[in-house]
């Protein structure tokens, strides 16, 4: 199994793609290639995210994990992240403990406490969880995987957990639990937010692992990089140009915020493009030396 600190601080976040413009089907094979690639590359960690609605390549990232984990063999696998908030909790500690068996020591448990939302989801009004509650089911979920319960055995492998989100509670809950905490800058990219919000997190957790989540396209056209980029709804894009402008905007964010890692989600339309992507921007990353840039606050990433 590959270090988790080896080679450039960089992780994926695949099937992130919600544009309707291709298939499901082409998206989640795309998105499987891209996870062989950089467990051939390098990448340290791949994620998948839980999005609900019509065209979303990855509704349920459990079992994606478990299909990603028997493929790969030096790649972190897990999911940014399971939507607890509408998840019972002994369920979802099933589904890691059974994604466990096919990735070992390489499995990240990733929760969030977000919901869903957008046209047809008021169907998940029943399953919801006030703040409390969600709270309560993430510790649940650990307290099985770590000592198991009456019908469900402990998971019995080391594994790492993170708490994503985009803002103060994620983060403060990700300190008093010992998670890990990726901020999303992708669903908001104001860097103050993000600054402090890493700042509070350390103040709990001082040596926990940090990461920063971004979105960008990487295409030696502009024009391509751009209208690529126009395509995603809903997401915040800090780069869209070239792969040398891209690594640069990686070599920045871990100067300015101090994080382990970025978590990448490029977004290339063509699967050619994206692929090319994500070895140029890797290959730029390993070769680039410390970003010397002070730390300027007040800005949106990208800016």
């Amino acid at each position: 199994m590959q270090d988790s600190d080896a080679g450039p601080p960089l992780g994926l976040l695949e099937y992130l793609d919600l544009s309707a413009d291709r298939s499901v089907t082409a998206r989640q094979q795309l998105a499987f290639r891209s996870t062989l690639l950089a467990d051939r590359l390098g990448y340290r960690r791949v994620w998948i995210p839980e999005h609900h609605g019509t065209g979303s390549p990855s509704t349920n990232p459990l079992p994606l994990v478990a299909v990603l984990g028997s493929h790969t063999t030096r790649i972190r696998v897990g999911t940014a992240v399971s939507l607890v908030r509408i998840r019972d909790p002994y369920l979802t500690a099933e589904d890691l403990a059974t994604a466990g068996a096919f990735c070992g020591e390489r499995l990240d448990v990733g929760l969030g406490r977000g919901a869903v939302g957008g046209p047809g989801t008021e169907v998940w009004d029943y399953l919801r969880k006030d703040d409390a509650a969600t709270d309560r089911a993430i510790s649940t979920i650990v307290s099985v995987l770590d000592a198991g319960c009456e019908w469900i055995d402990p998971l019995g492998t080391a594994y790492q957990r993170w708490m994503h989100g985009a803002g103060g509670r994620s983060a403060a809950l990700a300190g008093s639990l010992g998670f890990g905490y990726c901020h999303g800058l992708f669903l908001n990219p104001d860097e103050d937010t993000c600054l402090r919000t890493l700042e509070s997190y350390r103040a709990a957790s001082p040596t926990g692992r940090t990461a920063v989540a971004i979105a960008m396209v990487a295409n030696p056209d502009a024009a391509t990089a751009r209208s690529d980029a126009a395509r995603q709804r809903g997401l915040q894009v800090a780069c869209a140009g070239t792969a040398e402008r891209c690594a640069d905007t990686v070599q920045r964010l871990l100067e300015r915020t101090g994080v382990d890692e970025v978590v990448l989600a490029e977004l290339s339309r063509d699967g050619g493009d994206h692929l090319r992507a994500l070895t140029d921007v890797f290959e730029q990353v390993a070769m680039a030396g410390p970003c010397c840039e002070p730390l300027v606050t007040g800005r949106k990433v990208g800016s």
